[in-house]
């Protein structure tokens, strides 16, 4: 099996038409089918349904396209790092959105004191950077709990808790409290500021809008408390998130370092111990991180 043949193969996929494909490779079609059946012969799978519509992935061809991308980024990868052997060092590291505040100062130091290393940056989700880890795209990458780590080695940077995001005309006062004994919450008044930090009871009858990432931790803790919020809408990206809650239809509950994407939007800290996520270093287990991946959480220790 090539990597000439994967990227053939992924082209066809992409686009479902061998004739379409060749096209975008500036190649004739005959010699592409030929690699295409010859990549079929020597795995001893049928990778296409071909139609007279097109081309569609067979199962065996859809965990092909899965895995076929990991490898074609490792081989790019590796080429790159290769050719600039005694020239630069590179290390690879993954990044979500929400955490390039917290490790840049870290990124920033490491910097300064290894002039000699360039960076290669993938940015996705948690899940995401934790498999390319697994799969060796990556040398190591920020995550935030909750996640596994039975997989993974792991340094905290730091931990946060969450807040309560609202339109101005929406803001959460906090005047809630639970009785601890019923299953029911009891509401008195306590404290009507803006200012004030929030319990989870003060958005009890307010609606919600939850990040899918963080949708099981939020719950498990409302339900510990024996309460039942009202779930609005729980969603997969959370500055989609943020223009529900300034069109105050919901509340939004995020991690504080979601904060810069809340402009205009009415910021209130969750006190609630259970309720906090941390933001970490993960690396592979079971072996001695590489040395460049050591001088950065050696510098990172330092902070």
């Amino acid at each position: 099996m090539e990597l000439r043949q994967l990227e053939y193969f992924r082209e066809i996929a992409s686009t479902g038409s061998i004739n379409e494909a060749a096209r975008h490779l500036n190649m004739s079609q005959p010699p592409l089918s030929y690699q295409i059946r010859q990549l079929e012969n020597e795995l001893n799978v049928k990778l296409f349904d071909r139609t007279s519509k097109g081309v569609t992935l067979t199962e065996a061809g859809k965990l092909l396209y899965d895995r076929s991308g990991n490898l074609l980024e490792y081989a790019r990868s590796t080429e790159l790092e290769v050719s600039k052997t005694g020239k630069k060092r590179i290390l690879r590291i993954g990044l979500t959105p929400t955490t390039v505040d917290t490790i840049m100062p870290y990124i920033s130091q490491f910097s300064k004191k290894n002039p000699d290393v360039n960076f290669e940056v993938h940015d996705g989700i948690t899940y995401s950077l934790y498999q390319y880890l697994l799969d060796g795209i990556i040398d190591i990458s920020v995550a935030r709990t909750p996640l596994r780590l039975d997989e993974v080695s792991y340094m905290e940077l730091c931990s946060e808790p969450m807040i309560a995001v609202s339109a101005p005309e929406n803001v959460v006062s906090k005047t809630a409290a639970v009785t601890a004994d019923t299953s029911s919450p009891t509401v008195r008044s306590e404290d009507t500021s803006h200012n004030a930090s929030l319990k989870l009871a003060d958005l009890l009858h307010k609606p919600l809008i939850l990040y899918r990432r963080y949708e099981e931790l939020i719950m498990n803790t409302f339900h510990s408390q024996n309460m039942n919020p009202d779930i609005f809408c729980v969603c997969d990206d959370p500055r989609g998130a943020m223009l529900w809650a300034k069109e105050n239809l919901a509340t939004a509950i995020f991690p504080q370092s979601m904060a810069s994407l809340c402009d205009g939007l009415c910021i209130q800290e969750l006190d609630e111990p259970d309720l906090v996520t941390k933001i970490l270093l993960i690396w592979a287990k079971g072996k001695k991180p590489v040395p460049l991946v050591q001088e950065f959480l050696d510098v990172c220790g330092e902070r």
